[in-house]
């Protein structure tokens, strides 16, 4: 088994005798005398199991394990007591044991509990991590659209997903890279495994060697117990290095190192810990150029690089932009529990109408916020940030077709600023309808609160021959 256990008893020959057999097997021990001490040791080892001796000197030991419980719930904890009382064996295993060895113990009932004990931790996390990413929607699903750029970009992850194969995700920032490779390690061998992601340019620069790593003791100021690194945390899944162009020089090569022989030394130890891990490197930035110009080793773009993918920017998945948005409204109305069903004609039309320099998570944040401002059924104009709504006014308008189908350009005068646009048409239609709010927005096809939300904001007091007079 991999990973340390706790033992905490009060009795020393017993602590080295448990120690002895376990160590015999290949299993790592980590030894506390007090219930006190053995909540610390907790924290700092992160042990794959607790072997808790029922009498301590400071804590019941009933104590110790309900604590225990709460601060790591899916740390498992097996009982050792001389007590042979079954109603303190129940008491136990109401309070979270998983289940108890009696002193004097018997050595083969021992080793098989502690293992038993950790393969339920193992298959606890495992469990607990897939129904994550089942919640949140992963897999190739979560790669929404139809555009052939991005078929082409989901039918290599496909591939990849069926090896074992390193991957580097390309694209523009906001793209979509860490969903590639979320849905990459969903539907690959290693799914019921961690995902554990990273982002090498967020971390500040004299910790990203400790998070990735993990560090010992007292290997640096405020280095107070011994904590595992991502690759650690990932063993028997899939770690995600995003934004991989930002890692300095010196962990290059320490991670180069880690990728070709599969073992990681923690910041300030000795020894090295093997990993079995799938790597996904991503990045925004050339890394050919950063190579040309030094700043990126290329032994180590070759091993990162296997299995290249590049994620397309939004502008270039012809057709995916309204089904992005339409799978982004649906989710946040939901989530904010908010009756908006779709999209105005002109929501629409700004929406085609921007670039999304974002690419979709720009697209999301624009979806999300509107379905919090908007008051009626549908996305309209004014529930759009100011940068979507003005890309309508980059395009040149168009008169109306002529008999023989031709259409004329309209000319720079024509062009008026979109606020004052929609205030004429805003007031037009109240004039057209006799002042009927509900008709008016009805006809342009926007909600009620956002004409009220206009007149107000021109000063236009709801009444004065602009709005319906038994509204």
């Amino acid at each position: 088994m991999s990973g340390k256990v706790l033992l905490v008893d009060d009795d020393p020959s017993m602590l080295r005798l448990v120690a002895f057999e376990l160590d015999r097997e290949g299993i790592r021990t980590v030894s506390a005398n007090t219930g006190k001490e053995g909540l610390r040791l907790l924290e700092e080892e992160e042990p794959a199991v607790v072997v808790l001796d029922l009498l301590l000197p400071d804590i019941p030991g009933t104590e110790v394990l309900a604590r225990m419980r709460k601060a790591r719930p899916g740390t498992p904890v097996v009982m050792l007591t001389v007590r042979s009382d079954l109603e303190a064996v129940v008491e136990c295993m109401r309070l979270g044991a998983v289940d108890y060895v009696p002193k004097p113990f018997d050595r083969t009932r021992l080793l098989a509990s502690v293992r038993n004990a950790a393969e339920r931790g193992t298959l606890q996390a495992r469990v607990e991590s897939l129904a994550r990413e089942l919640h949140r929607g992963e897999g190739f699903a979560a790669l929404v659209g139809d555009s052939p750029a991005l078929r082409r970009a989901v039918d290599l992850l496909r591939r990849a997903a069926a090896s074992e194969v390193t991957v580097l995700v390309e694209g523009e920032s906001g793209t979509g890279k860490e969903v590639a490779a979320r849905a990459v390690h969903a539907e690959g061998d290693r799914r019921t495994g961690p995902f554990v992601a990273l982002n090498c340019g967020a971390i500040p620069e004299g910790l990203v060697e400790s998070e990735l790593f993990g560090h010992e003791r007292g290997a640096f100021t405020g280095a107070v117990a011994a904590r595992r690194g991502r690759f650690e945390e990932a063993d028997g899944g899939t770690i995600f290095l995003d934004e991989i162009g930002e890692l300095k020089a010196d962990l290059q090569v320490r991670l180069l190192r880690v990728l070709q022989e599969r073992h990681v030394q923690r910041v300030g130890g000795t020894g090295t810990h093997a990993v079995d891990v799938r790597v996904i490197a991503a990045t925004n930035r050339d890394i050919r150029g950063a190579i040309a110009a030094g700043a990126f080793r290329e032994d180590l773009y070759y091993r990162l690089a296997v299995f290249p993918v590049v994620i397309p920017p939004l502008r270039d998945r012809e057709g995916d932009l309204m089904v992005l948005a339409v799978a982004f409204l649906r989710r946040f109305a939901e989530r904010h529990r908010r009756p908006v069903a779709g999209f105005t004609p002109e929501a629409r039309r700004a929406l085609e109408a921007h670039r999304w320099p974002g690419n979709v998570r720009e697209l999301e944040n624009v979806v999300e916020r509107a379905v919090i401002m908007e008051d009626g059924e549908a996305i309209s104009l004014g529930s759009l940030p100011d940068a979507v709504v003005e890309a309508l006014q980059a395009g040149t308008p168009e008169v109306p077709a002529l008999a023989g189908g031709r259409s004329l350009p309209a000319s720079r005068a024509e062009i008026r600023p979109l606020e004052e646009e929609e205030r004429r048409c805003i007031l037009r239609a109240l004039e057209a309808t006799g002042g009927s709010v509900q008709e008016a927005a009805e006809r342009l096809g926007i909600s009620r609160a956002t004409v009220y939300r206009k007149l107000e904001r021109w000063g236009l007091a709801p009444g004065a021959g602009s709005t319906d007079q038994e509204e």
